[in-house]
């Protein structure tokens, strides 16, 4: 990659990451495709559900991969 197109992709692409990041939670996104989160998702993700804690515990995450270990086993999926 030469240097030309070195300096333009590190001039464009802070510009686009934070283009696609509002554009994938902006509510124009869901007012004009239908997808994307809705206003009180959008709430959520920036406030948090309350009494409930932004990231399972350890015990958690081992229930469920146990309990995905578990599916896959009996739909003959697994490795």
């Amino acid at each position: 990659m030469n240097r030309i197109r070195r300096s333009v992709n590190a001039a464009v692409n802070p510009m686009s990451t934070a283009v696609t990041r509002w554009w994938c939670h902006s509510a124009l996104r869901h007012v004009l495709t239908g997808h994307g989160p809705t206003a009180r998702q959008r709430r959520l993700i920036r406030h948090g559900t309350p009494g409930v804690p932004s990231a399972p515990s350890a015990e958690q995450m081992e229930a469920r991969k146990r309990a995905i270990d578990d599916l896959l086993g009996r739909d003959g999926h697994g490795a």
